[in-house]
């Protein structure tokens, strides 16, 4: 069966939602390993990257804005497209927090320790694993898939309690760790929130199989 010009440009739309989500998840994996390796170039190189999250948001953007002024999507593609533009918002601001994770790293380089590293490299790695699993139930619009991920969100906000709960008891112990305490809770409560955003995207391919919006968490 041949596709039509609207399903081609939907299918071209979803590929590079997917490539915006692996650049995402290759973002928050540097800021992590920027922050716990001390790695300043690696920080300065996130952050001149981010543009080109916020350049394909924007192309993926634009192709809308062309199907629907082109083609005249009818109610099931239009909720597609519509979708979509949410969701490149969710990645974009995904990827912000990625950037504000290398520029904490770039700003407290002097006090940096391994303080809970091997709880920011957990919850990352769990982040990573709920967006290119939402992404995926997306695409493949899995309802059921997307509602089952969001204990992964869950699951991202106790280890981020526990993480913000241990900081500030060695912080007690160590008065030198307070306002790096400070700031790593920042860190803790962006991966949180890219989580947040995750969810976002599971509760859009919720929306996008049964036409109705409701919180999954």
């Amino acid at each position: 069966m041949t596709l039509s010009n609207i399903e081609l440009t939907i299918s071209h739309m979803n590929n590079n939602l997917l490539r915006m989500g692996f650049l995402v998840e290759t973002q928050i994996k540097r800021a992590i390993r920027a922050l716990t390796e001390k790695d300043m170039k690696l920080a300065e190189l996130l952050i001149r990257e981010d543009v080109q999250i916020n350049d394909l948001m924007r192309s993926i953007e634009d192709e809308a804005i062309r199907l629907i002024a082109t083609q005249g999507p009818v109610a099931s593609d239009l909720r597609n497209i519509f979708t979509v533009i949410k969701i490149v918002t969710d990645l974009e601001r995904m990827g912000d927090h990625a950037k504000d994770i290398a520029e904490i790293t770039l700003k407290n380089k002097d006090i940096l320790t391994d303080v809970i590293n091997e709880d920011l490299i957990e919850i990352s790695r769990l982040v990573m694993k709920f967006i290119s699993e939402s992404l995926d139930s997306f695409v493949a619009k899995d309802h059921e898939k997307a509602q089952e991920l969001t204990k992964m969100d869950d699951e991202i906000d106790r280890l981020t309690t526990e993480s913000i709960g241990k900081l500030y008891d060695k912080a007690q112990n160590d008065p030198t760790l307070l306002r790096l305490a400070g700031e790593l809770q920042f860190v803790l409560k962006y991966l949180e929130r890219n989580g947040d955003h995750a969810t976002n995207i599971c509760e859009w391919t919720v929306y996008i199989v049964t036409g109705q919006f409701r919180e999954l968490n």
